[in-house]
């Protein structure tokens, strides 16, 4: 299907959108201007919409790989059965080629999705282009989007970092707010405890005096009753 020897460029030879319902090709993109495949890869598009029950068979969100000795062909399906196809050169690593595709997808829902479901064969290629030929010099150099990959890991990693700090940070700014809180709340606890041990001390000092007072009491009436007793 694709093994037949294309014209030289780049990676990424053909992006196209069709229709599973009828195999209307929608909307394409030829990557490199004159290649003289452009109707290999046509025919490669048709030859695969147009397999016995492709429309049923294939899931949407499936990732689908066909590759010959020259090129591969990639694509996958949404629910509306919109086929998303990118044909790159056989060696150009899966890897890569399926994120294009899930970089393609929305952006294309969002400005031809409704159309693409009953536009006539070709009627968005004007229109496709921009995107798809940014698409293009986004992923045709593997090396150079590893190269930016790494790049957004290390931010990915420094964020990561960054949001680790942080987070021991506030942990650490949890503990010592806890810390402090505790230390208030026993400060608090030992202003109470003062505070009743000191009502609790005036209390027993008043029960010792009226005590004593009693008991001088007594001995007073006592030693009265002895005098007037002697005084007889």
């Amino acid at each position: 299907m694709l093994d037949s020897g294309g014209a030289g460029g780049g990676n990424i030879k053909f992006v196209a959108v069709a229709r599973a319902s009828d195999g209307v090709l929608v909307g394409s993109y030829l990557a490199q201007k004159g290649d003289v495949d452009l109707e290999k890869y046509r025919n490669a598009v048709q030859e695969v919409l147009c397999a016995p029950d492709f429309q049923y068979k294939v899931t949407p969100g499936s990732r689908y790989r066909l590759v010959g000795d020259i090129n591969a062909f990639n694509f996958t399906t949404d629910v509306q059965q919109r086929v998303y196809i990118v044909i790159t050169v056989a060696e150009y690593p899966e890897r890569l080629v399926f994120p294009m595709i899930n970089e393609m997808i929305p952006q294309f829902k969002q400005e031809f999705g409704e159309k693409a479901l009953s536009c006539p064969e070709g009627a968005l290629n004007k229109k496709v282009s921009g995107l798809f030929s940014k698409l293009v010099r986004d992923y045709d150099d593997p090396a150079s989007k590893d190269k930016v990959a790494a790049v957004q890991a290390k931010v990915e990693d420094v964020k990561l970092t960054m949001h680790s700090n942080i987070d021991g940070m506030l942990r650490n700014l949890d503990k010592t707010e806890r810390i402090e809180e505790d230390t208030q709340r026993l400060q608090d606890q030992a202003r109470l405890f003062d505070e009743q041990a000191t009502t609790l001390k005036r209390r027993e000092q008043w029960k010792s005096w009226k005590l004593t007072m009693l008991i001088g009491a007594i001995v007073l009436i006592v030693l009265i009753v002895l005098i007037v007793t002697l005084a007889k």
